[in-house]
C-alpha cells in the first residue's frame, strides 16, 4: 500500500496497470479504498449486466464487433474473462472471422453498449488512478485540505 510520504513515479503505471485489470484496484493500492470499491462495483456490474442482457456470444465479439471491442477491452479483466467464456460456449466462432456473425436481436446491441460504456468508464478510472498516482497531486490535495484539530 502507498502513502503520502513513500509514492513514488514508478507508482503511477502500477496504479494504471491495476485499474485495468480490475476496475478500481489502482485507487485501492494507492489508499483510497472507497473510490476503488465503488468504482469496482458500479463498472463489474454495469459490465456483466450488459452480458446478461445481450449474451456472451453476442457481446464480446473481437470479430464481429472490432470498435466495439476495442472499449471492452478498455475494463481489462472483465473483457478477459468473457472473451474466455465466449470461447467456452462457442469455440469455433470466438477468433474466427468466417465463423463470426453479427446478431440481429436488439438486446445484442444494448449489452454491446453496456459493455463498451464500461470500458469506457473505465479507461477514466485508469487516468484517474494514474493521477492520483502522482506525487505532486498528494501535495496539491493536503494544501486544499484543512488541517485537523485546527478550528
Amino acid at each position: 500500500m502507498a502513502d503520502r510520504e513513500t509514492i513514488s513515479l514508478a507508482q503511477m503505471p502500477i496504479a494504471g496497470f491495476l485499474s485495468w485489470l480490475v476496475p478500481g484496484l489502482g485507487h485501492i493500492y494507492l489508499g483510497d479504498r472507497t473510490r476503488g470499491l465503488i468504482c469496482l462495483v458500479v463498472i463489474t456490474v454495469t459490465f456483466w449486466t450488459g452480458v446478461a442482457v445481450g449474451s456472451v456470444q453476442a457481446t464480446v465479439a473481437p470479430q464481429a464487433r472490432k470498435l466495439w471491442f476495442m472499449a471492452q477491452l478498455c475494463s481489462g479483466g472483465n473483457t478477459m474473462a468473457a472473451v474466455g467464456l465466449h470461447h467456452l460456449v462457442d469455440p469455433k466462432s470466438a477468433w474466427s472471422p468466417q465463423q463470426a456473425v453479427t446478431p440481429y436481436w436488439a438486446s445484442a446491441d444494448v449489452g454491446v453498449h453496456y459493455t463498451g460504456v464500461a470500458g469506457l468508464l473505465n479507461l477514466l478510472v485508469i487516468l484517474d488512478a494514474i493521477g492520483r498516482g502522482e506525487p505532486r497531486a498528494f501535495a496539491r490535495r493536503e494544501e486544499q485540505e484543512p488541517t485537523k484539530g485546527r478550528q
